[in-house]
């Protein structure tokens, strides 16, 4: 499933200059803004750039106006990424040559959170509500994800493969919803941004023939209802 649109990354200006000695490192300063493909703001956006000279990570987060600044050695490429559910989702890359003076761009990102999104590595005891333990870290992320992104309600979709009795199927994936959500609740998410519901094995996303197809089946989904 593919998670996200493309981005766009716009470069619109450089603006100044200063003379240093050679021992001076220069910096380019960016001027960002967030929105989603139609323009909207988009707040609480965790953006990552990576350098891919020396592999320092720098980020910033978009404020209420969906703006940030950071400041960049020159002389790199930068790996953009952002912050999503329990990811850091790949996008594209600029380019600060190498100056012996500070330089000033304001970029535009542009991107959309997908509608339904299968959280990796969430799992449950065989039959059982119980989650494991390796599910942590992925819901750790979407809750550091959700405490960014103020506005987001979701809703915990559970789906089960088709082994077993139909009704019992609905109840254990509700059960599993409704674990998953109190999970995130005790992270500091208000009560009214999550809801929970169990789809049984009512949507399969591939065929329940094999055992790797059940395996999809079984799964969890964030749905966003309001961003």
């Amino acid at each position: 499933m593919k998670n996200i649109k493309t981005y766009t990354l716009l470069i619109i200006l450089s603006i100044s200059f200063k003379n240093y000695s050679q021992d001076t490192t220069y910096y380019s300063t960016l001027d960002v803004t967030v929105t989603d493909f139609e323009k909207n703001i988009s707040p609480g956006d965790k953006i990552f750039f990576v350098s891919k000279k020396t592999n320092k990570i720098y980020s910033g987060i978009s404020g209420k106006d969906g703006k940030f600044k950071i400041s960049l050695p020159n002389g790199s490429v930068y790996q953009i990424k952002i912050k999503s559910f329990d990811q850091k989702m790949n996008n594209t890359s600029i380019n600060i040559a190498e100056a012996d003076y500070d330089m000033e761009f304001e970029i535009g990102i542009s991107y959309e959170l997908p509608k339904t999104y299968t959280l990796k590595n969430v799992r449950f005891d065989t039959n059982s509500a119980k989650l494991k333990p390796s599910s942590y870290k992925s819901l750790n992320e979407l809750a550091e994800f959700m405490l960014l992104k103020k506005n987001l309600k979701i809703e915990f979709a559970g789906h089960t493969d088709s082994d077993g009795n139909e009704l019992a199927n609905q109840k254990l994936s509700q059960k599993r919803a409704e674990t998953v959500r109190n999970y995130i609740l005790k992270k500091g998410i208000a009560s009214n941004r999550i809801t929970a519901k169990g789809y049984g094995e009512t949507q399969p996303i591939t065929t329940n023939s094999t055992s790797e197809g059940k395996s999809k089946n079984r799964r969890t989904e964030v749905r966003i209802l309001e961003q």
